[in-house]
């Protein structure tokens, strides 16, 4: 289960290359800036390398399925159970990493404005600095999930709404032109934000590894590989 966890870094390359090589072709589509650009480059880097949390925290419990229990608030033996003040640590991590890629693909989409720019800034402020209680934390399967600050959460569901607007601004007229229906334009985050759920609510919960691989190879990685089938639009619609 160890090498599913990596396979998504596959596809990611793969998209970063192909953003790299068609560059120039981006550039006019990006209000011509080259940072933007530079951005939409980044973010499948930083949304999978974002992944390394989970892989940490799996890597630390011995890819153990076993309960979560938190040492700091009990007195427990860890080699019979997983770290919870490490998932909770990680799952910081992870979302603050997650919710930049997001951030960073619309400011590449949206550009640098009075309105993209205080968003910004306030979305970093609120997920760097806001209160890390209470928590996100819900039961399910018998078991609590989703520790996460609500802070951190609403900004990245904020974030993650403006997220799948850009890419139906980005995508929706390219698609039109290559003959293609406008609401494939969001396959790639529905298939990412679906892998992430079943693998932080459904996976941590039920501890079956079944549901680390359904989350991981067919829906995270199928949301890259959609990214890669559907972005050719962008730079061949130049040549349209």
């Amino acid at each position: 289960m160890e090498l599913v966890h990596w396979l998504p870094f596959i596809p990611t390359f793969i998209l970063a290359y192909l953003i790299s090589q068609h560059a120039n072709d981006l550039n006019p589509l990006l209000g011509g800036s080259d940072l933007r650009v530079f951005l939409l480059l980044l973010i499948p880097l930083i949304q999978t390398f974002g992944g390394l949390m989970g892989i940490t925290m799996h890597e630390y419990k011995g890819w153990q399925v076993a309960f979560f229990q938190n040492p700091l608030d009990s007195d427990v033996a860890l080699k019979d159970c997983n770290n919870e003040w490490l998932r909770e640590v990680a799952y910081k991590l992870l979302f603050l990493l997650q919710g930049a890629g997001l951030l960073a693909f619309s400011l590449a989409v949206f550009g640098f404005n009075a309105i993209t720019i205080p968003f910004a800034v306030l979305s970093g402020l609120i997920a760097f600095i806001g209160p890390q209680n209470p928590k996100a934390t819900f039961p399910f399967n018998g078991q609590p999930v989703f520790p996460l600050a609500v802070s951190i959460l609403v900004v990245f569901i904020v974030n993650a709404v403006v997220n799948l607007i850009a890419y139906f601004v980005l995508l929706g007229d390219p698609l039109a032109s290559a003959g293609l229906p406008r609401a494939l334009a969001a396959l790639a985050p529905l298939l990412l934000m679906l892998g992430g759920m079943i693998e932080g609510v459904i996976a941590e919960s039920s501890f079956n590894q079944w549901w680390h691989f359904t989350a991981v190879v067919v829906f995270l990685n199928l949301g890259m590989i959609a990214q890669i089938a559907l972005f050719p639009v962008l730079w061949r619609s130049i040549l349209i």
